[in-house]
């Protein structure tokens, strides 16, 4: 396939294609004797598993080292469960220490609200 093509069945840009290609993420392109990028139709899967990936939070790194496969899914069903399982965890404390924060940000707010509205009284007097 075309990288066009491949780009539109797996709906990716085409130079998302290359910068994937150049990072590693997805095998070189054969190339015809016009020069021309010629991918397999089963990279579509793949270029799926990427941006699905990546819409869940992992980064390009955790996504390389990812073991693939062929068929229907290309990463094991115990291998994606574990996985994700991971990513959940990680959310799970990222969303906790952004609600520890959230206080810290609120309690310290409200303590400089009262010592404006202190300084506005002593200022009054």
């Amino acid at each position: 396939m075309k990288i066009g093509d491949i780009a539109k069945a797996a709906d990716v840009t085409t130079s998302r294609i290359r910068f994937y290609e150049r990072k590693g993420i997805i095998p070189p392109a054969d190339r015809g004797k016009n020069g021309y990028r010629d991918y397999p139709e089963d990279l579509v899967a793949l270029l799926r598993f990427i941006e699905q990936a990546q819409g869940l939070g992992f980064t390009l790194r955790e996504i390389a080292d990812v073991e693939i496969g062929i068929g229907e899914h290309i990463v094991s069903c115990t291998d994606a469960l574990a996985l994700l399982a991971k990513k959940h965890a990680a959310v799970v404390s990222m969303i906790a220490e952004a609600k520890d924060r959230k206080h810290r940000i609120e309690s310290l707010m409200a303590e400089l609200e009262a010592s404006r509205l202190k300084e506005k009284v002593v200022a009054t007097d």
